[in-house]
């Protein structure tokens, strides 16, 4: 599929090569400020539609001639809106003049339109049909002077419109813009009109002012550019060249035309600059790049060259454009991806700005304080002795302002300060301790002594001295003498106080272990009431059960509607809920057990053995009451069932090992008799035969075998018995 090319994706200062020449002088023209049009009255002059034939195929069969031009049909707008151009590699594109696209392919209009041509051309003229080739140059010599002299028709009629142009349009033609230059870095254009005025114009915001803007305050170069005035107005020019042009042509030879034609037609093609080419070009590279790169890698590399182009972090898209805007990497993104791009770049980067001017500030500030904690300063310094002493020190300069200096100095004097009168205070409190420990020391002191007589005591100890103030030291003594004495007083008033307080202690605690004494043994007497009635509550609800649950499968929740009903529930009323429900599961359990009992001595009075099945046996004892007693479940009874085969089955072999430990003719030396002649296994099993333990097990003779071997294997483990005589019989295991 063909690839379009978006104009919008330019960049700024590039215009569009395949917009017509008139179109853009237009456009132009229309970004001149309202109020030039407002002031002059002039309107805007009509566009003029301008496009360039695609090139006409030229068939191979020299016998077909083309139609002439004026009988060819013309070309519908489709076809008008596009055109055909060529690269720097030669190779061909397309664009549309309508909807602003370029595509490599031809478009479908101009193939069907190319093929109508080639069709009219095939059959409008035929070999037969076609005339000689002088009369054909005749013809065509014809054409050309009555061409030239409606050219000149023409040319004189232009003079006469020009000629009746009022005051008004000429008023408006000057006001036409006749140069516009890019301001460099900026979106800004200074354009001048053909009557001498400035104004400024910013092609990607539509937007037109006649006072400078802010992007273009303090540069020389727009100044400059304001300063040098255009000397010639390029319109009136142009006007007088194409007059000349005309009149030149006017008098020139017939035979001539033909290549002045030809020769306008190589110099409009001629007229895209190489440039706007390789922007192009450079577009189109950009927007295959786009689809095979992926958007994280093409941001990571856009972001890399904002990196390298070192774009401010506080500037904006506008100032900073020309930085990037060469850059091969700037196409690599579509234009709002760029700014997308731009605007969490400056604002990342701002960030990190402002943590490292914050972290830089920090250090700054450390290393001043550093410094002047290494000058020893102490509360009574000033500022101007430490910058004359310090002024040329780094630390020093790093703090920028004077002011902040002499702020942070000023702190860290006032701690200084504070520290040293705390210091001060903790040592001053540290002395009056000490000297009044001394004091304590000292024997004699009593209230009515005099600080004459006790400095002589002390005066020698160097508490003493430590203490400067003579008027101190007496103050001090003094407030130890008056605490001494009411320390005295507060003595004997804290015994007297103590005493009383062990003696209310001790009747409060006789009080309460008489009412302790008293209260304990009625609650022991309500103890054996409540127990008492508990107990004959206990004995009314067991009666009552005993008396209407005589099922073991009912439930308590059943079961409690009916004993409600029965009077004898009242007398239970002092039980708990939980208490009752406790009750009745235990007696479910007995009336379980004594059922289970009964249900047991019913299959001993059966004739039953071990392989037999419940559907034999349940056949022999469903008659007899406490089959159905025992539960109403069928699969409750073949359960238990199972559970008294299961335990007879132990039962029986434990009976017959039990039998063969009874046995004296199995001995440790039975294994090797038995293994050379098995008839003697038969023999024991004869002698077994006659005990009823053996016979039991006649429903399982192999499981019985298996038990008999075991047993003679354990014999023959264990070996020989000890001797009589031995201090420490062994005593042998039973299985």
């Amino acid at each position: 599929t063909p690839q379009a090319f978006n104009p919008s994706l330019l960049p700024p200062g590039f215009t569009n090569p395949f917009m017509p020449q008139q179109q853009q002088q237009q456009q132009v023209a229309a970004a001149a400020p309202a109020t030039t049009m407002a002031s002059t009255g002039a309107t805007p002059a009509a566009p003029v539609a301008v496009a360039t034939e695609p090139a006409t195929q030229i068939s191979k069969d020299a016998t077909v001639q083309k139609l002439p031009s004026t009988q060819l049909p013309p070309k519908p707008p489709e076809v008008l809106e596009w055109s055909e151009h060529k690269n720097n590699d030669g190779k061909s594109y397309y664009h549309n003049s309508r909807t602003l696209e370029s595509v490599w392919e031809k478009p479908q209009v101009l193939i069907d339109w190319e093929a109508k041509i080639d069709q009219l051309q095939s059959t409008g003229t035929q070999p037969g049909q076609a005339q000689s080739l002088s009369s054909t140059s005749e013809d065509m010599s014809k054409k050309n002077e009555s061409s030239d002299e409606s050219e000149d028709e023409k040319t004189e009629d232009k003079t006469e419109k020009q000629e009746e142009m009022t005051e008004e349009q000429k008023a408006a033609e000057k006001s036409r813009p006749v140069s516009s230059t890019p301001v460099p870095g900026t979106p800004w254009c200074v354009v001048w009109t053909g009557d001498g005025r400035c104004f400024f114009y910013n092609p990607s915001q539509r937007l037109s002012v006649w006072e400078k803007p802010e992007d273009l305050q303090n540069r020389p170069d727009v100044d400059k550019l304001l300063s040098s005035k255009p000397d010639a107005k390029p319109g009136e020019k142009r006007k007088e060249e194409k007059e000349e042009e005309e009149e030149q042509q006017a008098k020139k030879k017939k035979t001539d035309t033909e290549p002045v034609k030809e020769e306008k037609k190589e110099s409009g093609n001629k007229q895209i600059d190489v440039g706007k080419e390789a922007a192009i070009e450079a577009e189109v590279q950009a927007a295959r790049q786009r689809a095979v790169v992926p958007l994280d890698i093409r941001m990571k590399q856009f972001r890399d060259m904002l990196a390298e182009k070192e774009v401010s972090a506080f500037s904006t898209w506008e100032k900073e454009l020309h930085k990037i805007v060469f850059d091969q990497r700037y196409l690599l993104l579509t234009s709002r991806e760029r700014k997308q791009v731009f605007e969490q770049y400056v604002k990342e980067r701002a960030e990190e700005e402002r943590r490292e001017k914050h972290r830089r500030i920090k250090e700054k500030k450390e290393a001043f304080r550093q410094l002047m904690e290494d000058s020893k300063l102490h509360g009574k310094s000033s500022f101007s002795d430490f910058a004359a002493k310090y002024g040329k020190d780094d630390r020093f300069k790093g703090i920028d302002k004077m002011r902040d200096r002499e702020t942070m100095f000023v702190d860290f004097v006032a701690e200084l300060r504070k520290k040293e009168k705390e210091e001060k205070s903790l040592l001053k409190e540290k002395l009056k301790i000490d000297f009044l420990k001394l004091l304590k020391e000292t024997p004699g002191i009593e209230r009515n002594s005099k600080w004459s007589d006790v400095k002589k005591k002390i005066n020698s100890d160097p508490r003493y001295d430590a203490v400067d103030s003579s008027s101190r030291r007496e103050d001090w003594f003094k407030d130890y003498v008056k605490n001494l004495d009411e320390a005295t007083s507060e003595d004997d008033e804290r015994k007297e106080r103590e005493k009383q307080e062990r003696i209310e202690a001790s009747i409060k605690k006789r009080e309460e272990e008489v009412k302790q004494s008293l209260s304990s043994s009625l609650r022991e007497r309500d103890k054996e009431r409540e127990q008492h009635k508990k107990d004959e509550a206990v004995q009314h609800f067991n009666a009552l059960l005993a008396d209407l649950v005589r099922n073991s499968e009912v439930t308590w929740r059943d079961t409690r509607k009916q004993l409600r009903k029965d009077h004898r529930w009242e007398l239970t009323e002092s039980l708990e809920r939980e208490e009752k429900e406790k009750l009745f599961e235990t007696h479910i359990e007995g009336l379980y057990k004594r059922n289970r009992i009964m249900f047991h001595s019913l299959l001993d009075e059966t004739e039953i053995s071990l392989t037999s099945t419940w559907k034999e046996v349940k056949k022999q004892i469903k008659e007899d009451p406490r089959y159905s007693k025992f539960s109403s479940s069928d699969r409750k009874r073949e359960k238990e069932f199972t559970d008294y085969m299961h335990e007879k089955f132990v039962n029986a072999k434990a009976d017959f090992r039990e039998l063969l430990r009874e046995t004296k003719v199995i001995t440790f030396k039975t294994k090797k008799i038995v293994e050379e002649s098995d008839a003697h296994l038969d023999d024991i099993e004869k002698v077994l035969e006659n005990d009823k333990r053996f016979l039991t097990l006649d429903c399982v003779p192999e499981e019985r075998r298996k038990i008999l071997l075991s047993h003679i294997d354990e014999l023959d483990q264990k070996g020989p018995p000890p001797p009589p005589t031995a201090s420490a019989p062994t005593h042998r295991g039973l299985k």
